[in-house]
């Protein structure tokens, strides 16, 4: 994937996670959001990557609790902490 293609997703993204912010994340919505990120996160490290492997876990985990779980956020904010350690972190593998 191109730089400005993945800056340009990982952008989009996180816009979008901006309104799980205010407790209005549906679970579809937020099913869909964690397949775009993990596609991103496939483009650029592989499915065997860490970054990967644990945004599934925690999205799926945030899945199985459903959004009206009071853990829900928590879990949300874990899913955008890592998607954004994944674009740090390819930023820094581009800068060497």
């Amino acid at each position: 994937m191109r730089k400005k293609n993945f800056e340009t997703t990982f952008y989009n993204l996180i816009e979008e996670s901006k309104i799980s912010s205010h407790g209005i994340w549906k679970l579809e919505d937020f099913k869909e959001w964690g397949k775009k990120s993990l596609n991103l996160i496939d483009e650029v490290y592989g499915v065997s990557n860490q970054h990967y492997t644990l945004f599934l876990r925690t999205h799926h985990e945030a899945l199985v609790l459903g959004a009206n779980d009071s853990r829900f956020d928590t879990y949300v904010s874990l899913c955008i902490t890592i998607l954004r350690s994944a674009y740090n972190e390819s930023q820094k593998v581009t800068q060497v």
